[in-house]
């Protein structure tokens, strides 16, 4: 970058260096800025190094902009930045340092105002044995009972099974996913360090559940999505008692079974 073409604003951000700000009555978000002077390269042409992040409850970082490492289908040799929202990464376009910190302190007004600044969505999941799953699609059937937009739109026989798909390992393989948004499975297993043939057939698994999508990517490359924000878990805990229907002898159904007949739902609200 020569020195006429130089950003004057690029000074106002290096004023911002080490501040953090407390945006929060309750003290439970803050707003940190790093930013420090590097040559220019191609990867940091405003010669610029930054991190620019909204920070919640226990420290974990809910929203912002850096350019430590290149994301989706850019590579070494291009501009790194990018922005990091509550579920995804994605690369940015940066025109000039001010744009830059109008289009963050955006940004941190959604997050702090609840509205998501990306298109979340959350998967919820019943538990049901075979039973039941089998008995609630057949009252559906004969228009006894209508799906709710609240129901499951993923069934599992058990609570066990259910944790296998999310195990810790596999939460962490959708963490990585998330935020570092690799361009191939290629990249996806250089990052986690597991193998690609292992990598394919798990997120074959979670894709046949609706849990990641696989996207065509550059070339003839796979490139793997996050499709859910969050899992969060209400499991009702004493079973109420259950009716007979008048005249037929049958057990009354509650409209979300468990394996034992009732309502288990995987999902909510929030970001992470």
């Amino acid at each position: 970058m020569t020195q006429e073409a130089r950003d004057p604003s690029l000074d106002a951000l290096l004023d911002l260096d080490g501040e953090v700000l407390v945006v929060d009555p309750a003290g439970g978000h803050w707003v940190k800025f790093v930013v420090t002077k590097v040559p220019v390269s191609p990867e940091k042409p405003h010669g610029l190094d930054y991190a620019l992040t909204l920070h919640g409850p226990g420290g974990a970082r809910l929203a912002g902009f850096d350019n430590a490492h290149p994301v989706g289908d850019r590579k070494r040799g291009e501009p790194q930045d990018h922005r990091h929202r509550p579920r995804t990464v994605r690369p940015y376009d940066y025109r000039d340092a001010a744009t830059r910190l109008a289009d963050f302190w955006e940004m941190v007004d959604a997050v702090l105002k609840g509205a998501r600044s990306d298109d979340m969505k959350t998967l919820k999941v019943g538990i049901a044995d075979y039973e039941n799953m089998k008995a609630r699609t057949l009252r559906i059937a004969r228009g006894e009972e209508r799906p709710g937009p609240n129901d499951p739109k993923v069934w599992f026989t058990s609570t066990e099974s259910f944790a296998r798909i999310l195990s810790a390992r596999n939460r962490e393989l959708l963490r990585t996913i998330a935020e570092q948004a690799p361009a191939s499975l290629d990249e996806l297993a250089q990052m986690t360090g597991r193998a690609k043939s292992n990598l394919s057939r798990t997120l074959k698994k979670m894709a046949d559940y609706g849990l990641v999508e696989i996207e065509p990517g550059e070339g003839r490359r796979l490139k793997p999505k996050v499709a859910y924000e969050r899992v969060s878990l209400d499991l009702q805990l004493i079973e109420p008692k259950r009716r007979k229907t008048s005249g037929s002898g049958a057990i009354g159904q509650q409209k979300t079974p468990t394996e034992n007949g009732w309502g288990f739902i995987i999902g909510g609200g929030g970001g992470s």
